[in-house]
């Protein structure tokens, strides 16, 4: 019999037998915010700022869409496609009331991206610095308060730190 493999995302930050089991959703979310902290804090090159900044955004959207389907919400709007981080808003705000403070912040953050993916956007280091801090700010607390779980367990504390501190 096979046993279930432990997500590394459970496991590398701290005591996984205390950790709740993710959702796919979720430990998504949490890699690909890992993964553009590390192009982040890797150096300061237009290609590193792309990848924080195009990686740091897909997880704001996947945090909002795992508040949403955890709710009860569907997150798709047909059987093909998933709601948009605008939809995702949407719900979260009329359906849900959940107020997100941050949001002109998180709105400038994904047409960063959005020129970044569709336009060859090429972001300066001070660029991303301040959507990066902004965007973590907002994981920071949106991850304590709406998903009840606290960031340094799955990402890693330094840096976390490093960006909140």
């Amino acid at each position: 019999m096979a046993t279930a493999k432990k997500s590394a995302v459970r496991t590398k930050h701290s005591n996984s037998a205390a950790l709740p089991r993710l959702s796919p959703l979720l430990r998504s979310a949490f890699e690909v915010l890992e993964h553009g902290l590390w192009h982040y804090f890797r150096s300061d090159t237009s290609t590193d700022m792309k990848f924080a900044l195009l990686h740091i955004d897909q997880a704001v959207e996947l945090l909002l869409k795992e508040k949403v389907r955890s709710s009860g919400k569907s997150i798709y709007k047909n059987p093909k496609e998933t709601i948009s981080i605008w939809g995702a808003y949407d719900i979260l705000e009329k359906e849900l009331g959940c107020v997100i403070p941050e949001k002109p912040d998180l709105e400038l953050l994904h047409e960063e991206r959005n020129s970044i993916q569709h336009k060859y956007g090429n972001p300066s280091a001070d660029d991303a610095a301040f959507h990066v801090e902004r965007a973590l700010k907002f994981i920071s607390r949106f991850v304590k308060d709406e998903l009840s779980l606290d960031l340094q367990d799955y990402i890693p504390s330094s840096y976390v730190e490093r960006i909140l501190s």
